[in-house]
């Protein structure tokens, strides 16, 4: 039992890593030059700063229901390329592509371990 609530303890700190995927994200632009491509830069800037601040909101566990909206910008940063019709520039469509699959993984875990605290209780 005491496993399981260790685990419920560490699940919200994971939520650091979709805070700094965003900023990474947030950088990309300019670290990447597409800042001249205005679509791709600017869904950077917005998802990365969305994402840093729901992240680090959901990672304090005020608010467990802020994995789902985590969850919701990382499927957004992964399609963007695709919606927003940047698909064919690599560099920004391989810095959604990437931030996007990490946010999904990370919330993906902290609500399964969610789940699984809550049930196992």
């Amino acid at each position: 039992m005491q496993k399981v609530e260790q685990q419920g303890n560490l699940l919200p700190k994971l939520n650091t890593v979709n805070a700094i995927a965003g900023a990474i994200l947030f950088c990309c632009p300019w670290v990447l030059s597409y800042d001249g491509l205005v679509l791709a830069s600017i869904n950077a800037w917005i998802g990365g700063l969305a994402l840093m601040v729901v992240a680090v909101a959901a990672a304090t566990d005020l608010w467990p229901k802020l994995n789902l909206v985590c969850l919701s910008i990382g499927v957004w940063i992964f399609a963007a390329p695709w919606l927003l019709n940047f698909s064919n520039k690599v560099d920004p469509a391989t810095s959604h592509l990437a931030t996007g699959v990490i946010v999904m993984l990370v919330s993906l875990v902290c609500l399964g371990g969610r789940w699984i605290t809550r049930t196992r209780r």
